[in-house]
């Protein structure tokens, strides 16, 4: 009676364990190429500039470009940085010139681990 249980328990966690749905050494690769999101608030140009095309901004928002893809996809790496586009704000900042800056049509390469057996 204990083997029975004891083949039993081995059987369920044997089959209960994801890991023999992947195959770590297959990747599946797709470009996407879309724009990022303009800097928040309204900045001097050349600050507005560096913080839309470098730094951990564009590394944030070219993960999230992968991350909309499906579950699963992550970043590789960035084909394309694509142009920067400045556009000047208005409202209450008269007299000062400011400025929000995005990236637009910025190509990145996506992974993901390959599925099936």
């Amino acid at each position: 009676m204990k083997l029975k249980l004891f083949g039993l328990l081995v059987l369920l966690f044997a089959f209960a364990s994801p890991s023999y749905a992947l195959s770590v050494d297959e990747w599946e690769y797709e470009s996407v190429t879309g724009d990022l999101k303009p800097t928040a608030g309204c900045k001097d140009k050349a600050k507005a500039e560096k913080q839309a095309s470098t730094g951990y901004r564009f590394n944030k928002y070219t993960t999230k470009l992968c991350n909309q893809i499906a579950y699963g996809w992550g970043k590789d790496k960035v084909l394309d940085q694509g142009k920067l586009v400045c556009e000047a704000c208005e409202g209450e900042y008269e007299g000062a010139e400011k400025y929000r800056c995005y990236m637009k049509d910025v190509t990145v390469q996506c992974k993901m681990v390959k599925r099936g057996w």
